[in-house]
């Protein structure tokens, strides 16, 4: 599996939580601009796995390491999950908000549910 910048950013979007992109660098301690760039999808290169620490240890939202490794291309789960009661039945509240979106949006969303296939 090679690194996916569009679902890292997306990933790295939810581990910010609220706080600014320059105080969530601060809290990985990291720089500002490697963390924008990895935000942005500007960055070439899977990021190396002391920085995918440094992020998933200050991350909100539920993102873990395992998860910023695998859509770097660093690692991949060999446990396959599959989705509770609950999750089949907000399928109705998916696609309506799915028919809410722009093309554009439908699309990313649309790229992030093959991502998650491969887990």
């Amino acid at each position: 599996m090679t690194f996916n910048k569009r679902i890292f950013s997306l990933l790295l979007e939810q581990a910010k939580g609220e706080r600014s992109w320059r105080q969530f660098a601060m809290d990985c301690d990291i720089s500002y601009i490697q963390m924008r760039k990895l935000a942005l999808g500007q960055q070439e290169n899977s990021p190396r796995l002391k920085l995918i620490n440094k992020i998933a240890q200050n991350a909100a939202g539920g993102i873990t390491a395992d998860d910023l490794l695998f859509c770097s291309g660093v690692y991949k789960e060999t446990e396959e999950k599959k989705p509770s009661g609950s999750a089949y039945r907000s399928g109705e509240l998916f696609n309506e908000k799915f028919q809410n979106l722009s093309m554009g949006q439908r699309k990313m969303v649309l790229d992030f549910i093959d991502f998650l296939q491969t887990r």
